[in-house]
């Protein structure tokens, strides 16, 4: 079945909310897309006529108001939580959501300008860079490819002409960012074209009643997860799931899972 974008997105807020909430109504919809009463109600109607097996109205609690069937199987929705709280973010009088996480970045938005500019036109950037090695900062030619934001912090990921290699630097680290030349054309970086498949699984530290606990915790009961990233940024996600990297010095209880195995999924040539 071919959506166009809006509706894709209208038919996965109808499924997240039947799926995580039990009911979707006429009024969520309004709230969400902005749409009048009307245009909302055609939505509930296709979706609906698309997929009539999914709802069925909800007695005596007015008008435009659905619930799941039993058959409530989603099509269009990835159904994960955090998709979910992702989709009702902005819906606070219906949901309570309290997010602890914090960017602790401070950039200068004309500073930013610049770096975005030399993305933009693959070009360079002269930046002033303060590191823990040089907290007073060093001249860098830098050639930004991606803004990557990681944990707390936003990083800019970029060739750097001084170490000849493909690194990354923290935003809020860059004290001054102006146009460039090229000293040298950008090589490939290798590390960030590779994609690879990470494989998660319980820490081995772990008793037998932890291992059950974490794997349906966190991997659907199952023996692991995997998931795809780039070679360039493991650090980061092993930061962010606090996963060990090296089960036999790492260990529990700020260790619960380890990084088991890793995968290029780069085509042999």
């Amino acid at each position: 079945m071919t959506l166009g974008n809006r509706t894709r997105l209208q038919f996965e807020f109808i499924e997240m909310l039947l799926a995580y909430e039990g009911e979707i109504t006429n009024q969520r919809l309004r709230e969400k897309f902005g749409v009048t009463s009307v245009q909302a109600s055609r939505v509930l109607a296709s979706y609906r006529d698309a997929f009539p097996y999914n709802t069925k109205t909800l007695k005596g609690q007015g008008r435009g108001r659905y619930v799941p069937t039993a058959r409530f199987k989603p099509e269009i929705a990835d159904l994960t939580i955090e998709a979910y709280f992702r989709s009702v973010k902005d819906q606070v009088t219906h949901v309570k959501v309290e997010d602890t996480q914090r960017d602790f970045t401070n950039v200068d938005p004309a500073l930013f300008r610049v770096i975005h500019s030399a993305m933009d036109q693959c070009s360079a950037t002269r930046i002033f860079y303060r590191s823990m090695n040089n907290p007073e900062g060093i001249e860098r030619v830098v050639h930004p490819k991606a803004f990557v934001f990681a944990g707390r912090r936003w990083h800019v990921r970029g060739f750097d002409e001084l170490t000849e290699q493909h690194r990354d630097f923290n935003l809020a680290r860059i004290s001054h960012a102006g146009s460039a030349s090229k000293g040298v054309d950008t090589p490939t970086d290798v590390e960030w074209e590779e994609k690879v498949q990470l494989e998660f699984r319980p820490h081995p530290s772990l008793t037998e009643g932890q291992e059950k606990l974490i794997r349906d915790e966190l991997f659907k009961g199952t023996v692991g997860r995997r998931i795809t990233t780039r070679r360039a940024l493991i650090r980061y996600v092993l930061r962010d799931l606090e996963a060990a990297e090296n089960p036999e010095t790492q260990h529990p209880p700020e260790f619960q899972i380890y990084l088991f195995r890793t995968k290029s999924l780069r085509k042999e040539q």
